[in-house]
């Protein structure tokens, strides 16, 4: 290994997609289609109001909803290490269609606590086995691109499910949630149907296996989540970046009407992240998967906070754009990266725990921030967005000081490696000839 730039993934991004094996398009398109009508969490307050019950009681059952997904996730990462992935969609879907089509019917506000918090659990289950499986399917060089086309369908379904959403509201709350618990349904059987019985780490061209003669073995007993101190930076860095955006949700409307200005105004900011993450990320995925890892996740979290904290200064609209402009800039940067660094790093016996414990950690700082942030801002509205500056800084230094991947000992030591000049197979202790440290 020279002591130069590691060369860049000759594989383009088009043609990783267009040789995506038949169980990843099925898994890509059923995660896209159920995002599209995944209304519970979009719409239960508004439910729970339709019904009666005040707004206290109705975000109660938000906070119950969000409860559910946080223990979701992890669970769902438990249940994929026990019974293989296939087997953990199938019932996270069959159950969170029960869940869907119980709202569909259920008035009682206590049953109705009960089943929101049901459905946050069982919509979140999938996500480590889903995560998983896809490693476990695609070349470690290509699995940022294909987590980039994951999260595109994820950000086109958000954007539509409001919309489809509010036009069946018009009809009724029942329909919504009869469309929600059909798609669900539907994701369920395209799993039963297309997905793999067996573990491809045991056979097939994606097979976990050693890339290089010289590389270690993996590890007699993997190491537990909670025993790599590394990747718990990485979960911290994950939950406080969380909780800085999370602020554009909840505090920055209250920073637009602070500052008197018109409320299209937060309109334009919401719908230019979005339109820049659909069209931008995954096309900018080829560029930024050229960096270190290292460097993507932590000057992406970091321009996170910053982006967000620019939301406090003072100036005119432009600020407002300008910090839009600097949030999107590290959610393109890092997200790709950070949602296929624990797959790139976790032993294959733990993979989907690493995964789960990520995705609960990002939950956590959703559910946390609002709290945070509106707590700051009634004491004094700047302490919220310097909140944010500081959070970025936090999570920069824990990513910097967490990510790994380093070369193998015996390696001259050069630059870090790039994310993607990682080997197409071998664990991910053997990749290219790196361990992790």
């Amino acid at each position: 290994m020279s002591n130069g730039p590691v060369a860049p993934d000759p594989v383009g991004i088009w043609r990783t997609l267009r040789a995506l094996p038949r169980p990843v398009i099925v898994l890509l398109a059923g995660i896209a289609v159920n995002r599209v009508a995944s209304f519970v969490g979009v719409f239960l307050i508004l439910y729970v109001t339709h019904l009666g019950y005040g707004l206290t009681a109705a975000g109660a059952a938000v906070t119950a909803f969000g409860i559910g997904s946080i223990c979701g996730a992890y669970l769902g990462g438990v249940v994929t290490e026990r019974f293989g992935s296939r087997w953990a969609i199938i019932a996270s879907m069959l159950l969170s269609a029960a869940a869907a089509a119980a709202l569909a019917s259920e008035h009682r506000y206590g049953a109705l606590v009960v089943v929101a918090a049901a459905d946050g659990v069982f919509t979140q289950c999938y996500r480590p086995a889903a995560a998983a499986l896809i490693a476990d399917l695609i070349p470690a060089r290509r699995l940022v691109v294909v987590t980039a086309a994951s999260r595109l369908g994820l950000n086109v379904g958000a954007t539509v499910a409001p919309l489809l959403g509010v036009w069946l509201i018009t009809i009724s709350y029942s329909l919504m949630f009869t469309v929600d618990a059909a798609s669900s349904l539907g994701f369920a059987l395209l799993a039963f149907v297309a997905l793999p019985r067996s573990t491809p780490q045991a056979s097939g061209p994606a097979a976990i296996a050693p890339a290089h003669p010289e590389a270690p073995p993996p590890p007699a007993r993997a190491p537990r989540v909670l025993t790599d101190l590394r990747y718990l930076l990485v979960l911290a860095g994950m939950f406080v970046a969380s909780a800085a955006e999370i602020q554009y949700q909840t505090t920055l409307p209250l920073q637009i009407h602070a500052r008197n200005l018109p409320t299209w105004v937060y309109g334009v900011i919401v719908a230019l992240n979005g339109a820049i993450v659909i069209t931008c990320e995954l096309p900018l995925t080829r560029c930024v998967q050229k960096l270190p890892i290292r460097t993507a996740i932590a000057s992406g979290v970091f321009l996170i906070g910053a982006g967000i904290a620019f939301f406090g200064l003072s100036g005119q609209i432009w600020v407002f754009f300008l910090g839009a402009g600097v949030w999107t800039a590290g959610e393109t940067t890092s997200s790709p990266s950070l949602n296929s660094y624990p797959a790139l790093i976790a032993p294959p016996a733990r993979r989907s725990r690493y995964i789960a414990a990520l995705t609960s950690c990002q939950n956590g700082g959703y559910a946390a921030g609002p709290i945070i942030g509106t707590v700051l801002f009634a004491q004094r509205h700047s302490y919220t967005w310097f909140m944010c500056a500081a959070f970025g800084a936090v999570a920069c230094a824990c990513m910097l000081a967490g990510v790994r991947y380093r070369p193998a000992s015996g390696t001259p030591p050069g630059p870090p490696p790039s994310l993607a000049s990682a080997a197409s197979g071998g664990t991910p202790e053997a990749r290219d000839g790196r361990q992790p440290t």
